[in-house]
C-alpha cells in the first residue's frame, strides 16, 4: 500500500504568490492523499477549484483522495460557494 501524502491547509490562502497546495498536489500524484481542513478560516472560490479539480484526478487515477478535520468556516465556505457543507464527507462513487 503506498504512503499517505498529507497536507494541512492554512487559514486563508496567500495571495501574495502560489498556494502551498499547488506543489503539494504536484508531489503527490499518483499517491493517497489526506488534506486537513482544520485551520481553515476562510475558504475562497480558487482553493476550492484546486480541491474540486484534485479529487477528479486523483479519482481518475484510482486515488484516494480525502479531506478530514473540517472546521465550520471551511463548511461554510462550500456552502457560499454553492456545494453541500458535507460535500467532501460523502462517500464518492467508484
Amino acid at each position: 500500500m503506498p504512503d499517505i501524502h498529507f497536507h494541512a491547509l492554512g487559514s486563508a490562502r496567500a495571495r501574495s504568490g502560489e498556494d502551498p497546495l499547488v506543489p503539494f498536489l504536484l508531489s503527490a500524484r499518483n499517491h493517497p492523499v489526506t488534506v486537513s481542513a482544520r485551520e481553515v478560516r476562510r475558504l475562497d472560490s480558487h482553493r476550492l477549484q484546486l480541491l474540486l479539480v484534485a479529487e477528479q484526478q486523483w479519482m481518475a487515477d484510482g486515488s484516494d483522495f480525502t479531506v478530514t478535520d473540517m472546521s465550520p468556516s471551511f463548511r461554510e465556505g462550500l456552502e457560499r460557494l454553492g456545494l453541500d457543507a458535507e460535500y467532501f464527507d460523502k462517500e464518492k462513487p467508484q
